[in-house]
């Protein structure tokens, strides 16, 4: 790459390392309440919106479509105001293994892998 794409890359990788570590921090606070706040909500739904956008514009589809589609369920639960508690577990599984997901294909991004 030369140097104006190595440090769009650098730029993407740390912003978007930055987000997942925001990202864990809020769902392991919302794991010790048992309920997603409705800050929470809207802040997963923010930090998924940046790095949808900023995967896509760096062609990293696997990354953006999955924050897409994190996006659109907390876009969908932030509609409704609050999540079922008979879900809440279920959502911090799903969440937890998405964040696992995310951080994997940025690990593999930073080890030089497509």
């Amino acid at each position: 790459m030369d140097n104006g794409l190595d440090n769009m890359l650098d730029m993407y990788l740390f912003e978007t390392n930055t987000l997942l570590e925001q990202l864990d921090e809020l769902l392991l606070e919302a794991e010790s309440q048992d309920y997603f706040s409705a800050d929470q909500i809207n802040e997963i739904f923010r930090i998924m919106h940046t790095i949808k956008g900023s995967s896509a514009m760096m062609q990293f589809n696997s990354l953006m479509t999955v924050a897409h589609r994190i996006e659109d369920m907390f876009f969908v639960i932030r509609e409704n105001g609050s999540v079922e508690e008979k879900y809440s577990q279920k959502l911090f599984n799903l969440m937890f293994k998405a964040s696992d997901f995310l951080k994997a294909q940025v690990a593999i991004i930073e080890g030089g892998g497509s």
